[in-house]
């Protein structure tokens, strides 16, 4: 019997210690946003008997807000590059960031720090990524009004500067082409900070059996993160018949215009007479 008693005695205080104390229980960070949108950053915590001196938020081990109950004013702003806070929406559990730009990309940590004697600090961290879209939707060039069986479609989807660079695929009917049917370029770079443009290539025989009522429907997708674009084209197939070669008629002289012999021995005899006229 005393062996249960003691297990229970030894484990309970084991647990009571994990469980208790000053805690970050929840990091809230958009994991994706476009530049220019606003972002809400939560922090979640579990005082378990504790009382909270600090909460103290950081970007890529650089802190940017600081929280302290007992301070007056409580919250205080650091400079930090990429980092435009909201005073009027931040406070202990969330703070906002206006006008988010790709250098607000990075890891965000929410730090805790308990009162004296202890000064318990816990913390949890997230990642968020800013995405540059691109200009447009993906631009088709290349597509000609109609190919005939047989004949290549060749075609390019440009992406144009975003940041990351767009990732591009071509569908068939509603089915991602194979890589062999592809010509991938390697993208380009302008401006600071870079953004990029991303160009796909792709060249596929116009078959019949692709073709539905005489049209084939691609698309191309720009895809960055979270974030997708596409444009549609119709391919239509030619659907002009071949008839037969025609022949011009053979011209035949007809039988009343055909010379007979008779005549033509009566033409050599007139030549004749003449000559021997002539010599005499």
């Amino acid at each position: 019997m005393a062996t249960p008693l003691m297990t229970t005695l030894v484990v309970f205080p084991l647990l009571q210690g994990i469980a208790s104390g000053l805690r970050v229980t929840k990091v809230e960070v958009p994991r994706y946003l476009i530049v220019g949108q606003r972002a809400n950053l939560r922090c979640h915590l579990a005082l378990e008997g504790e009382v909270l001196y600090s909460l103290k938020w950081w970007k890529d081990g650089k802190q940017f807000y600081q929280y302290i109950p007992q301070n007056d004013p409580p919250a205080v702003v650091f400079t930090v590059p990429g980092i435009t806070i909201n005073p009027a929406r931040s406070g202990l559990n969330e703070v906002e960031l206006l006008d988010v730009q790709t250098s607000s990309s990075g890891n965000y940590r929410c730090e805790v720090v308990a009162e004296a004697p202890r000064f318990k600090t816990d913390f949890m961290a997230a990642n968020m990524t800013i995405v540059d879209t691109p200009d447009t939707k993906p631009r088709v060039t290349g597509l000609e009004p109609a190919y005939r069986d047989g004949e290549t479609i060749a075609l390019n989807c440009t992406s144009l500067r975003s940041r990351p660079p767009a990732s591009l695929t071509w569908s068939l009917n509603g089915q991602e082409i194979p890589s062999e049917s592809l010509v991938t370029y390697p993208p380009t770079t302008e401006g600071d900070p870079a953004l990029h443009t991303s160009t796909l290539g792709l060249k596929l025989k116009a078959r019949t059996n692709l073709f539905t009522d005489g049209t084939l429907e691609l698309r191309c997708s720009a895809t960055v993160h979270a974030y997708e674009w596409t444009t549609d084209v119709s391919v239509h197939l030619d659907n002009v018949t071949y008839s037969q070669p025609h022949h011009l008629p053979t011209l035949q002289l007809s039988d009343a215009a055909s010379p007979s012999p008779q005549h033509g021995a009566i033409l050599l005899i007139s030549f004749l007479t003449l000559c021997l006229c002539r010599r005499s």
